[in-house]
Formats: C-alpha cells, structure tokens, sequence
C-alpha cells in the first residue's frame, strides 16, 4: 500500500515495519531531527497506519459481503438439487450427490419449553448457563458515582490522539 505521507526514512529505520515495534528507542530519539519535525513524522506514520487499517477493514467487510451472496447461491443451489434430484442419487467420476435426513430442533415456546425443565429435578441438562461477564461500563460509572466495589479501581490513563 502507498503511504500517505511522506515519511522521514531515518525515523522509518527505527522501527520493523512488520509489527510496528520500534526496534531502537535510543536511536528514535538520538535522531538529528527537529523535534517538532520528528514528531511529526511519527504521527504522520501512525495517521498513515490508520488509513491502511481502514482500508483492510473496508476491504475485509466487502470479502465478507461477498462470502455472505456466495453462501446463499450454495443454498439455493443446492435447493434446486435436492427438488431436481427427487429422492434419487446422482454418482459419476467427477461428484457425487444425494439427500441426507436430519433432525432439526425448532423452539416454538422458549418460555414453555423453560417453564416445563425447571419443574424437573434436573434441568441443568438441558440449559447451557453461559459464564457470567462484568458489565465493565456499569461499574465504572457505579464507581465514578462513589459506590464502593471491591476488587475494582479507576487508572488514569493516557493516550494520544492523532487526527
């Protein structure tokens, strides 16, 4: 992908390119640069890096798009065969095709259904419990509103912003 901006190549040759680590701190900030101008190229290459991001995300939302329509032709498809087939078996050297029988579970009454294996002395085996999961942005604002919670603490963080 062509980089956006012009980036300095001495700030470049700190840094593997691969993964984004930069390789040699001391030689970053050893670098006879401007200060304003080395900052610059460095967050010049991390709007750069976001732009490629965007763009691979944009890319893989469409390969998804496209997976989804090729998935639906394979149901279709393979609805047209299963009509055409009518029952029978189709064998020659280059496939083979023919219908299987399956049982499928269709919950009419969730309700019902749960009303009906609570009354049993057993009814784990047929609820999976999900593990519970901490509503993290509930808490921080309990938190921020001065309810005590043990095991919990707001960190002061922080972060750079490049636009």
């Amino acid at each position: 992908m062509r980089a956006l901006y012009d980036i300095n190549q001495d700030i470049l040759s700190c840094v593997d390119l691969e993964t984004g680590e930069i390789l040699d701190v001391e030689k970053l900030d050893a670098l006879q640069l401007e200060r304003e101008a080395k900052l610059e190229g460095v967050a010049l290459w991390v709007k750069d890096l976001k732009a490629e991001a965007a763009a691979v995300k944009e890319e893989a939302d469409k390969l998804n798009a496209r997976k989804k329509a090729l998935d639906n032709k394979i149901e279709s498809i393979k609805t047209w065969l299963l009509h055409a087939l009518d029952g029978e078996k189709l064998s020659t050297p280059r496939c083979k095709v023919y219908q299987t029988h399956s049982q499928r579970l269709t919950v009419n009454d969730e309700a019902q259904v749960f009303d009906y294996i609570w009354s049993l002395n057993t009814p784990s085996i047929y609820i999976r419990e999900k593990d519970p999961e901490l509503n993290k942005e509930a808490i921080k604002q309990a938190l921020k509103d001065g309810v005590k919670i043990p095991g919990v603490a707001l960190e002061e963080t922080e972060s750079v912003v490049i636009k």
